[in-house]
């Protein structure tokens, strides 16, 4: 499985854990609702009992209605009946907002053998739903008028909308924020490989370009040495010049190649190496260098064997690119040193110039492909911005890293650990 199939998998499943979550979230809450809308009703149908319990003008209103006299008042039975279930109707409306219920209900008074006296003026459509019944048994007045026992039942259905719309202020933001998470996320997904895409196009484009240009350099490899063959000490001292630019490039192009390997491949071929051959041979060459150049070079190299998983051709690659990099950017007397050492499991490679230093705030970034530090608006030194780059991309495939100590005009060390092979790393240390 690749790692857009992880990444992919484990976006779909933090986002279905978070909508778990917020479910959970949301019954917790409705739970807590229906307690709380039992309490509420509780205290409701308290009040109501404690309401209708004696003469008042409400009560004396239902109760003509319920016992059908029509002398008091110059009305019909049915309008006194009408005015009844309106009027007891705002009560109990006004009980239940009192008391923080806003829901829709209706309601019956009834005797004990459900004969029905009055009904709320709405009604709720019968579609099989299940109501949530409060029934509240009168007392005093009105059953004493009556002369039976009376119930008044009110009735809820649809609850759980009501309780729902009671948790509005949590449901909404968190569907905001959910909604808010997804789109983030997707925005970052789809700009994550759309900047791949460039990259892997700029790689591809780099790569042909440096396989295009190894044919012309090679063909100017050869010219210039057939020209040395047969030219005069002055047109070879031209073509010795020609040829150094042409080596520079084939090593730029040969670098840009291993680093795209390393790149795409992602695993380096690790053998066994051992490093202490590895450096005496890169340091007799340097040497050799150093006179040519007159710059004075110096190494500290271990007398033991020290082997670590690596590949040989890298390895010489890196260390060559930062002795490369100290010998252009020392200042005079230019100085550079190469040393190893082996330290906890570990072996440290260091190289360190006298040259002009890194910012601190530069330092971070210098591992970057083609990022160069400038000195004012030139760079001193020419180069492309792909060599400590290889170098980082190199070192970590092996499982080590790079260490950069550096103060302006003070020069750079730039050390490299690597982890010995474990049955070498256990050898005492010797030293000659």
């Amino acid at each position: 499985m690749n790692a857009r199939k992880i990444y992919i998998l484990i976006f779909i499943v933090s986002v279905c854990g978070l909508v778990f979550v917020q479910y959970q979230y949301l019954r917790v809450g409705l739970n807590l609702a229906r307690v709380q809308f039992g309490e509420k009703m509780g205290m409701v149908v308290t009040e109501i009992k404690e309401g209708l319990e004696f003469e008042n003008e409400l009560t004396f209103l239902v109760g003509k209605a319920i016992t059908g006299e029509e002398g008091y008042f110059r009305l019909s039975l049915d309008s006194v009946q009408d005015a009844s279930r309106y009027f007891l109707d705002d009560y109990l409306k006004s009980s239940l907002v009192t008391n923080g219920i806003n829901a829709d209900y209706v309601y019956v008074l009834r005797s004990r053998d459900s004969l029905t006296y009055l009904s709320s003026p709405e009604s709720f459509e019968e579609g099989g739903e299940q109501f949530l019944s409060y029934p509240v048994r009168l007392e005093g007045y009105l059953p004493e008028r009556a002369g039976e026992r009376l119930v008044l039942e009110l009735k809820f259905k649809d609850l759980n909308r009501y309780f729902v719309s009671q948790l509005n202020g949590l449901i909404i933001p968190g569907i905001v924020f959910l909604i808010g998470i997804l789109g983030v996320t997707i925005w970052v997904f789809r700009a994550f490989y759309l900047q791949r895409n460039v990259i892997t196009i700029t790689n591809e484009f780099i790569n042909n370009l440096t396989h295009e240009l190894k044919t012309p350099v090679f063909s100017i490899g050869v010219a210039t040495r057939l020209l040395e063959e047969k030219g005069n000490d002055q047109t070879r001292q031209i073509v010795q010049v020609i040829r150094g630019q042409v080596d520079k490039l084939n090593n730029q192009i040969n670098r840009v190649l291993d680093l795209a390997t390393v790149e795409s491949q992602g695993i380096l071929k690790k053998d066994p190496v051992e490093l202490t051959s590895l450096l005496s041979r890169i340091s007799d060459e340097y040497a050799g260098v150093s006179e040519i150049e007159d710059f004075d070079f110096s190494a500290d190299l271990p007398e033991e064997k020290l082997y670590v998983k690596g590949a040989e051709g890298h390895l010489e690659n890196v260390i060559g690119t930062l002795l490369d990099n100290a010998r252009k950017y020392s200042s005079p007397p230019r100085r550079v040193e190469l040393g190893a050492n082996r330290e906890n499991g570990m072996v440290r490679i260091f190289v360190r110039d006298n040259g002009i230093g890194i910012p601190e705030k530069e330092q971070s970034r210098i591992f970057e492909k083609f990022y160069r530090v400038s000195s004012g608006d030139l760079h001193d030194v020419k180069g492309h911005g792909l060599g400590l780059n290889y170098v980082q991309t190199i070192v970590r495939g092996l499982g080590g890293k790079v260490i950069v100590i550096s103060k302006p005009g003070m020069g750079s060390e730039f050390i490299i650990e690597l982890p010995l092979i474990k049955r070498y790393a256990k050898e005492p240390h010797y030293s000659g």
